[in-house]
């Protein structure tokens, strides 16, 4: 068997099987491998993407005063819908548990200048951009 044989079969039989299964779970998993599991993950997740990248999220880092201010300010100026006072805690509770101050990402941390508190309505405000 030549080598380019013995490639193809490899290819075939290990590596094609193991991407697709891995592409399966990807598709299942509307979040993705960034959002960890809990209360509060799928409707966090889905409000946010309704209107932005997940990946703005949790680049973040914000306190749970934050994320309070970031959702009046989506309702006020971005035309978010209000949520629920019940749905609102769980979302609150769910970002800043995984996407709060001490999981912010280091790059963010080590900005020179780095700011961590969100201005509503002003240019720095990235959450929405």
């Amino acid at each position: 068997m030549t080598l380019r044989a013995v490639s193809f079969r490899f290819l075939a039989l290990v590596i094609l099987p193991a991407f697709l299964i891995q592409g399966a779970q990807a598709e299942d998993d509307p979040f993705g491998s960034d959002w960890p599991e809990g209360p509060g993950r799928e409707e966090a997740g889905y409000l946010c993407a309704a209107c932005h990248s997940l990946r703005m999220v949790t680049q973040q880092g914000l306190s749970r005063d934050d994320w309070d201010e970031t959702l009046d300010w989506m309702v006020e100026e971005q035309e978010m819908e209000a949520l629920e006072a019940e749905e609102r805690e769980l979302i609150l509770s769910y970002l800043s548990q995984h996407f709060g101050v001490d999981h912010r990402p280091r790059h963010v941390q080590d900005a020179p200048g780095f700011r961590p508190r969100v201005q509503p309505g002003s240019q720095s405000q990235s959450i929405m951009r």
